[in-house]
């Protein structure tokens, strides 16, 4: 594991999926999921080439048909350490024979970790190797510990937008594709309260929310964990449905550029929504930060 480290930040990332492993404060205090099984085994994925779940694990592309996992592949795959400080590392994975089996586009994934004081930065890089036009989607997946501190419960936790927001919230089928089902969500709020019944039915997906802030944070520590996503249109928010022995203690909060397809939409990946197309050699580049206090 690969460990970079900031006046009030250590940050810790694997080698497979380039994904994060711990976020700690000065204090040694925890901020990310670590990965119980009995929950959710993941802790921080990039999801990429696809958000969300494909009809039958198929999509089409140019009359053929692809199999793929949901959220892509990226996450299962190992990247190779390219540079690395105390305080910065950069991870990249380029296409290879397995990928172009189920991905047929030649491309490089970086992504670029960076901190300092209390923030760390995620930079995305995604470069057309190809000679045709890149249909991908990308997103983050980090989960945080909520609770924090061991006097605290997760409904003293509350996700905090930027701003007022009034949205609509899609509801997901098995497939973690949208079913059509939707209800309004939020109507002018900017604070969401972590109840037992919130995710109940799933992830909620978002879009065209005005927000590219979202705080989790504590009402009795102060304890909270703020991301900033510039430039994304989509949002997620996820924890596994409570279970009967309490809550489950973590909650993630998901940048995307793409969204889950609609269910009954079209197989061919180009056509995804939210999805983006890169032209043969330009790169595309996104960054998001992880603020902890």
């Amino acid at each position: 594991m690969t460990v970079i480290q900031g006046k009030s930040i250590q940050v810790g990332i694997a080698d497979k999926g380039a994904e994060i492993q711990s976020i700690k404060g000065k204090d040694g205090l925890e901020y990310l999921w670590q990965g119980d099984p009995a929950f959710w085994a993941r802790r921080s994925p990039i999801l990429f080439p696809t958000v969300g779940g494909l009809h039958e694990g198929r999509y089409t592309h140019k009359g053929r048909d692809y199999k793929m996992v949901n959220h892509g592949f990226a996450k299962e795959r190992d990247f190779r350490l390219v540079s690395s400080g105390h305080d910065r590392a950069r991870f990249e994975f380029e296409s290879d024979a397995e990928s172009l089996a189920i991905y047929p586009f030649n491309f490089r994934l970086a992504i670029t970790y960076r901190v300092e004081d209390s923030i760390l930065e995620v930079g995305w890089e995604v470069v057309n190797l190809g000679t045709e036009a890149l249909p991908f989607s990308i997103g983050a997946h980090p989960a945080f510990r909520a609770p924090l501190l061991p006097n605290e419960t997760r409904e003293d936790y509350e996700l905090i937008f930027e701003k007022p927001e009034t949205l609509v919230r899609w509801f997901l089928d098995k497939e973690n594709l949208r079913s059509g089902e939707s209800e309004p969500f939020l109507a002018g709020q900017d604070r969401l309260a972590l109840g037992a019944s919130l995710f109940a039915r799933g992830a909620i997906p978002l879009a065209d929310n005005a927000s590219r802030r979202v705080t989790l944070k504590s009402r009795v520590s102060g304890r909270f964990v703020e991301l900033s996503f510039p430039g994304f249109p989509c949002l997620g928010l996820w924890s596994p449905a409570d279970k009967p022995e309490g809550p489950c203690p973590f909650v993630c909060i998901e940048p995307w550029h793409g969204i889950m397809a609609l269910q009954g939409s079209s197989m061919e990946i180009s056509e995804r929504e939210q999805g983006l197309s890169l032209g043969a050699g330009k790169t595309f580049q996104a960054e998001y930060t992880i603020r902890i206090g």
